[in-house]
């Protein structure tokens, strides 16, 4: 991509190099690593090697991994495991003192928790997982401070005891703010339906993480709970356990990702490929990211201190005044776009940096050739043209047989869906459209060689398993993270 908005790296550089130059010194796990590597020291900041949790983090003793200054500590959280083994990063002091204080400055901006009475509640799961554990000890802490009524509900994943408190609770706050991972949206809403609880739609607002999610999932409960686009509704963060939190959507990012995803033109003319990416704002202070290779590369001192440490998320970062005039003067904006565009433009020049973020690099499945991520497959089952049949929650593989190969779904349907032939059909075409838009070389091989066995839905390149609500969705309760792709 060579546009002029495009960066290389967010955050000081002087930054990245004192803490290579720190964890040189202090760290046992690094000096050893760095000598395994051929490294003998002197070696400028662009010269050092990439870590990663496998070569890193797993490879050491948790002893040697941290920093000189690990008695400042003062909790622990640990990675979900969703994309392996799960690990434990100790937290500093200096980098929470004031968590709270931010989180009452983000609900009040985009939420106006100062003028409306307002329950949180802490939907994501508990125990030592970050996404869970730091935000309802941030929005508690921010409650006993606030001087406006403002109450926080912390069950974790039990989405009864969350209908419950719902139920209970509406009659007295204006406006119920729910912290979930997206893909358990569907699943609480169901439960509902299935309790007979009637839900407050118009009063629930979302606050997500943990997953990466298709804008046409943010456009179906918008569109469900009537809430108007330039409303404030949904908003996502950015982060991991490994780095803590790392950025968050703003209503000119969410406004920005809003007109790429119904203006194809616009998108393909800045570069930008389907699926859409998410678009953060960069929030971490003392902290460098680097693009490799459309990886996002973090340098930072924690608890574990990491050096050019590579996440496999795929990224790429851009200087947010250049992009936001690259969208505001191009000739392909049209009239539908115009809401948007006047959100984008009123929005302040000064906002931080943008990382776009297409999930994870390393989930992908390879069919006939073609590269289908686990980001593609998610904004094919979870497309607006499906959202009355399917929940989005499905399971992928690749299946094997004599000399052919499928792609096998497990895909969830609504209550009350009937999984028939003509279902069936209405979905498989779908599916193979919108993936062909997101990857030519599957609709080609589609065009070319898999359509021919479409009459017989035993040889179609695609076998799809209707499993009915709550077959897939009752593991949202259990687990931290819903994983599309399945080895």
């Amino acid at each position: 991509m060579n546009q002029v908005f495009v960066k290389n790296s967010l955050g000081a550089k002087q930054i990245a190099e004192e803490v290579a130059e720190r964890t040189q010194r202090f760290v046992p796990a690094y000096k050893r690593f760095l000598e395994s590597q051929g490294f003998k020291g002197g070696e400028t900041f662009e010269q050092l090697p990439q870590l990663d949790k496998k070569s890193y983090a797993l490879a050491y003793p948790f002893e040697e991994l941290l920093g000189d200054d690990y008695e400042e500590c003062f909790t622990i959280f640990r990675s979900s495991g969703s994309s392996g083994q799960s690990f434990y990063w100790p937290q500093l002091k200096s980098d929470s003192s004031s968590s709270s204080a931010g989180m009452r400055t983000l609900l009040e901006a985009v939420f106006a928790v100062h003028q409306k009475k307002t329950l949180a509640i802490m939907g994501l799961n508990l125990g030592a997982w970050l996404g869970g554990e730091f935000f309802s000890w941030s929005l508690k802490n921010m409650a006993i401070d606030t001087p406006y009524p403002f109450y926080v509900f912390s069950p974790g994943s039990h989405h009864q005891e969350i209908i419950e408190m719902v139920y209970k609770m509406n009659p007295f706050v204006d406006q119920i703010i729910l912290f979930m991972v997206p893909s358990a949206i569907a699943h609480l809403h169901l439960k509902a339906s299935q309790l007979n609880k009637s839900f407050p739609f118009e009063k629930l607002k979302y606050i997500v993480t943990g997953e990466p999610f298709p804008e046409s999932l943010r456009i179906s409960l918008q569109k469900r709970a009537g809430v108007e686009d330039k409303i404030p509704f949904m908003f996502s963060l950015y982060g991991s356990a490994d780095t803590g939190g790392l950025g968050m959507e703003l209503l000119a990012t969410i406004a920005l990702r809003k007109i790429l995803y119904r203006n194809s033109a616009l998108a393909n003319s800045l570069g930008i490929e389907s699926p859409i990416p998410h678009f953060f704002h960069f929030l971490a202070t003392k902290t460098f990211l680097e693009s490799i290779d459309g990886h996002l590369c973090v340098t930072r001192w924690q608890g574990i201190p990491l050096v050019r440490y590579i996440l496999y998320d795929r990224v790429a970062l851009y200087n947010w005044k250049e992009f936001k005039q690259a969208v505001l003067t191009s000739a392909y904006l049209d009239l539908e776009d115009q809401p948007w565009v006047k959100i984008i433009s009123d929005s302040s020049d000064d906002l931080p940096d943008l990382l776009a973020v297409s999930g994870r690099a390393d989930s992908c499945l390879i069919l006939g050739g073609a590269n289908l991520t686990e980001y593609m497959l998610d904004a094919a089952v979870k497309c607006e043209e499906l959202d009355e049949i399917l929940t989005g929650l499905y399971r992928a593989r690749i299946v094997d047989e004599e000399d052919m190969q499928y792609l096998a779904f497990d895909l969830e349907t609504r209550q009350g869906v009937e999984s028939d032939a003509v279902t069936l059909d209405r979905v498989y075409h779908s599916l193979v459209q919108t993936l062909g838009q997101l990857e030519s070389y599957f609709l080609e091989a589609w065009k070319n060689v898999y359509s021919a066995w479409d009459n017989d839905s035993s040889k179609r390149i695609l076998r799809l398993n209707f499993i009915p609500w709550p077959g897939l969705s009752q593991a949202t309760e259990q687990t931290i993270k819903q994983r599309g792709i399945v080895q």
